[in-house]
């Protein structure tokens, strides 16, 4: 599994954010949401698999964008960070 950060601005009426949400945690049985529209996912397939998979929901005026990650470093994030550290050693 890979590790990824995704973001995403939502400008239409449909999906709402828990929608979307939702939709992350049905894709990504790994995950934590590290900024209001910023997910922390694991994710056993490319960044354009995984992006084709969570637009499926999204309108043509709604952003996406998924990142493979190898390193990262923070502050303070929502998700606990010993949680994040471990999945991200698990990860890898």
């Amino acid at each position: 599994m890979a590790n990824f950060f995704v973001t995403y601005d939502l400008n239409g009426s449909h999906p709402t954010h828990q929608d979307m949400d939702d939709h992350i945690k049905g894709i990504c049985p790994v995950h934590g949401r590290v900024l209001e529209t910023v997910w922390y996912v694991q994710y056993q397939g490319s960044s354009v698999q995984l992006r084709d998979r969570l637009r499926t929901i999204m309108g043509s005026e709604d952003l996406l964008l998924v990142i493979e990650a190898s390193d990262a470093a923070w502050t303070r994030l929502l998700v606990d960070s010993e949680s994040l550290i471990n999945a991200w050693r698990n990860a890898a």
